[in-house]
C-alpha cells in the first residue's frame, strides 16, 4: 500500500510517495536527524512523530497540512529543512543497521516540497502532551510505545 508525505491530501502534485519499506527507510534517518537537533517543544514534536510512526501497512504518513505549524511556522518549517539536510549527510546511518536504500534521494525529493511549502501558523498550535525520554542506544524517543524504533 506504501505512504505518501506531502503538502495536503487534496495536492497530488507535490508529494512523495513510498512503499512501505521505503517509509521506514525515510522515518528512521529523519529520526535519527530530528532527535538529535530537536530543542523546543514544537520540535520535539516532530521528532517524536517521526519516532512514533511505525504502524506499518501504509499507515506512516502524513502531510505538511496536518503539523500544528504555530505562530512561528517559518522556524519550525527551518527546522524541517535543517532535519532533512543532516540526515542527508548521513547523520548517525551507522546505528542503522542496514544501509538505507534511497534514502538519499528519498531526502533530497522531500527537501524540494518542504522548502516549496509555505506553511500557516496558528497562535498556540501545539503538539499533544508527551514523553520525551530517549533510548540509551540510538537517542530516539521511546514515545507511545515506550520502545525505540531502531531497537526492535
Amino acid at each position: 500500500m506504501g505512504s505518501t508525505f506531502g503538502w495536503g491530501r487534496d495536492d497530488h502534485e507535490h508529494v512523495l510517495s513510498l512503499s512501505n519499506g521505503g517509509t521506514a527507510v525515510f522515518l528512521d534517518v529523519l529520526a535519527l536527524a530530528a532527535c538529535e537537533l530537536a530543542e523546543s517543544d514544537w520540535e520535539r514534536g516532530f521528532a517524536l512523530m517521526l519516532c512514533n510512526a511505525r504502524i506499518g501497512s501504509g499507515n506512516d504518513d502524513f502531510d505538511l497540512d496536518d503539523l500544528p505549524w504555530s505562530d512561528e511556522a517559518a522556524v519550525e518549517r527551518w527546522f524541517l529543512i535543517r532535519t532533512i539536510r543532516l540526515a542527508a549527510a548521513r547523520f548517525r546511518w551507522d546505528a542503522l543497521g542496514y544501509e538505507p536504500p534511497h534514502a538519499e534521494e528519498y531526502l533530497a525529493a522531500y527537501e524540494r516540497l518542504v522548502f516549496d511549502y509555505q506553511p500557516s501558523g496558528t497562535p498556540d498550535a501545539t503538539w499533544p502532551a508527551a514523553s520525551y525520554e530517549q533510548c540509551d542506544k540510538h537517542g530516539l524517543f521511546l514515545g507511545d510505545y515506550a520502545d525505540c524504533r531502531l531497537c526492535l
